[in-house]
């Protein structure tokens, strides 16, 4: 799983909200199995720490998928952050979750970049399709055609007119 991937999952707080208890367990299964795998001394064993440390990491990491949660826990089992020092409590969870969003960020910038772009492309070819096709400055048949009259239909440019438009436009090239 990479970055990419969990940035397209299902935000935590959108699952809590259609089904709270089985995202609930699904979150502290994570956090437990990461708990397990670090096995330190100073640790969450409780039910309550547990529920603590997942309200208090939904509340700061709201735009968290929950693919992110797994990616990120998975990386502190790897001590990917660094290591805990036979301590994982919540602070633990919190800087790492505040390592893992940064780590996050340069890739979600990328992604909206492209998504940018991709709206500009699509954007610039569907209006290809309706901006007045000989409506330029340059052109002086054309320039009598003002786009607000080519999309009222009003004075278009005859047959006549495009193909010496045309014909213009091969001589130039």
């Amino acid at each position: 799983m990479t970055i990419e991937t969990a940035f397209k999952g299902t935000n935590v707080r959108t699952a809590l909200k259609l089904d709270e208890q089985a995202s609930r367990a699904a979150l502290i299964a994570m956090l437990a199995k990461c708990v397990r795998f670090v096995d330190a001394n100073k640790t969450l064993t409780e039910g309550d720490e547990y529920k603590m440390v997942l309200d208090e990491l939904v509340k700061g990491f709201p735009t968290f998928t929950m693919e992110d949660w797994r990616l990120c826990l998975y990386m502190m089992a790897k001590e990917t952050f660094g290591g805990y020092y036979e301590r994982l409590k919540l602070a633990q969870f919190v800087e790492c979750f505040t390592k893992y969003e940064q780590l996050k960020q340069p890739v979600i910038t990328k992604i909206r970049q492209d998504e940018a772009a991709d709206f500009e492309r699509m954007q610039t070819e569907a209006l290809r399709h309706i901006t007045p096709e000989y409506a330029t400055e340059f052109n002086p048949i054309a320039a009598r055609v003002t786009p607000q009259d080519w999309f009222k239909g009003e004075n278009r440019l005859t047959y006549t007119e495009r193909l010496e438009m045309e014909k213009r436009a091969k001589q130039k090239q």
